[in-house]
This record gives structure tokens, sequence and C-alpha cells, in this order.
């Protein structure tokens, strides 16, 4: 899985760019066909916010959290991304044993 991390604003320390690239290889646990992931980091007035672009079969599922707290957004959003990543497996498995079975 390629993921590139992007920092607007200010520099990522590398401890929390260490934790983050962890969480990152741990969502393939969850989903093994992600193609590409995008990893935004910023802030907004007082707020932190994490932005998640991931692709999966050329269908995008984009994720956003904002907290006070860098980690607890990037955290706030990995577990959305878990979410979805299993509602999107098993979506995919569904159809394809819809399609087995209409055969």
């Amino acid at each position: 899985m390629n993921y590139t991390i992007t920092a607007r604003k200010f520099k990522l320390p590398e401890d929390q760019k260490a934790y983050m690239e962890e969480k990152i290889q741990k969502l393939t646990r969850f989903y093994d066909n992600i193609l590409n992931m995008e990893i935004i980091l910023g802030w907004e007035k007082l707020a932190r916010y994490v932005e998640l672009k991931i692709s999966v079969n050329q269908k995008p599922i984009v994720i956003k959290e904002t907290s006070e707290d860098l980690r607890k957004s990037f955290d706030l959003a990995m577990d959305k991304a878990e979410r979805q990543l299993k509602k999107h497996k098993s979506r995919h498995q569904d159809t394809e044993n819809d399609i087995i079975k209409s055969a």
C-alpha cells in the first residue's frame, strides 16, 4: 500500500509520524486491496484536523476528523476508516456472492 503524509502549516514530529505509520499499516488487516492512501494534517484556528483519502477499487473513501489534539483527530479518523473499510469489504463480498449464486 502506498501512502503519503502531508502536514500543512507545521512540521510533523518524528514520534507522531512513526505512530501514524504504524497505525496505517494495520489498516491492511481490514481490507487488502487498498491502492493508495493520502493523509493530510493541518489546523484551523484552535482545532487540529486529519483528512484521509483512501483509494480502494477505483472508489475513494474520504474521512475528515477535527478535535483539539492532532493524535486524537488521527485516532478518530482511523476508527472511522476501519469501519468504512469493513463495510466496503462486506459489500464487495456480498456482490461477489450474488454473482456466483446467479451463475
